[in-house]
């Protein structure tokens, strides 16, 4: 299918993570070999030109109605439209609410504004018609890479079928099914050269199902290995459910009431104004209804229940001892006998007769 020399790409979003465009972006050296060739019009918060687009790759699943008029639009606009991602090619984890109560989710739902109006959430080829799928959770750089380049020089790029087994035996990975694990390798799409066995993590098969997947015969075996049914339908329609069956149709939702009295600004001031009338007459009159009497019997009855409770001691804290303050000890000088102060006057005495001399 050939298209012009440098074509315009568009990559759009609608309800998902934006984990697919971020893919993109942060595989930009794989990307850089033919930036030369293509021209990026619109991207989320880098460009945005209503223009008509060669390629438009749309990311994110329809679950509003804002998403399907936006859809509906880049179709219109665009000659080929790539459903990218698992949301967009097979409606991902989002579309598991289809299965869901929808009185568990009532309090959530806004029925107030068209664009905000509920739908069932489901994949683009349910509205639209999609050209060509890119799957994955999210989509794998060299893939992303290798489509355009396809594009460009005419060709009309091939959907990669050999089940994700095919790349773990060339990875020479164990084969976790024999581990006892719930790995879902065998019956989906690889291409994403088997990222999750490679580091030990099952397949839980976001990349949808291979052309000729048996699924009885893949049940068979996972309750051969002692898997509960329950588990296995839960595993089966996590990110696929759409390739596994028919979609139900969403039930209605009927969200919650919200109860609002709407009161006139006129009865507000009146009632404001009768509301300390009132209380005043009300007091007034229970006033004029009570006897005096009352009022001594409740004193006298207080005084007696006063009377009859047992004293309570009150518990007193200890105040813990002072510390005694060190007497400084001063050295007495021992005092003087008659004896001593005898002998000392002789002393003075012949002491003074010895110079006369």
């Amino acid at each position: 299918m050939a298209i012009s020399t440098k074509p315009k790409i568009g990559f759009f979003d609608l309800s998902g993570c934006n984990g697919c465009l971020l893919s993109v972006l942060f595989n930009e050296n794989e990307l850089l070999d033919i930036a030369g060739h293509i021209d990026i019009a619109s991207f989320r918060f880098i460009q945005k030109k209503k223009i008509k687009y060669d390629i438009a790759f749309v990311e994110g699943l329809v679950a509003d109605n804002a998403d399907l008029e936006k859809l509906q639009t880049i179709r219109k606009n665009s000659k080929i439209l790539v459903a990218f991602g698992t949301c967009a090619a097979t409606g991902n984890i989002p579309a598991l609410r289809n299965y869901l109560n929808p009185n568990k989710y009532a309090n959530m739902v806004y029925e107030r504004k068209k664009e905000l109006k509920d739908t069932a959430p489901v994949p683009l080829y349910y509205h639209v018609k999609v050209d060509f799928t890119l799957p994955g959770c999210p989509p794998d750089s060299h893939q992303i890479k290798e489509f355009i380049k396809d594009l460009l020089l005419g060709k009309n790029p091939v959907d990669y079928d050999d089940p994700v087994c095919f790349e773990c035996r060339l990875n020479e990975n164990k084969c976790l099914l024999e581990e006892g694990k719930m790995c879902l390798g065998p019956i989906t799409k690889g291409g994403c050269n088997s990222v999750c066995t490679n580091s030990g993590w099952e397949c839980w098969g976001c990349r949808g199902l291979t052309s000729d997947a048996n699924l009885p015969a893949m049940k068979k075996l996972l309750l051969e290995k002692g898997f509960k049914r329950s588990e296995i339908d839960k595993r089966l329609k996590t990110f696929a459910a759409a390739d596994h069956e028919q979609l139900p149709k969403m039930k209605a939702v009927k969200p919650l009431p919200i109860k609002i009295k709407k009161v006139k600004p006129e009865k507000k001031a009146k009632k404001r104004e009768e509301k300390p009338e009132k209380k005043t007459k009300k007091k007034e009159e229970k006033s004029a209804k009570k006897p005096l009497k009352k009022k001594a019997t409740k004193k006298k009855a207080t005084k007696e229940k006063a009377a009859k409770r047992k004293p309570v001691k009150k518990k007193v804290k200890k105040k813990p001892p002072k510390k005694k303050a060190r007497k400084q000890t001063v050295k007495k000088r021992p005092k003087k006998t008659k004896e001593k102060t005898a002998k000392k006057t002789t002393k003075r005495v012949t002491t003074k007769t010895t110079k006369k001399r």
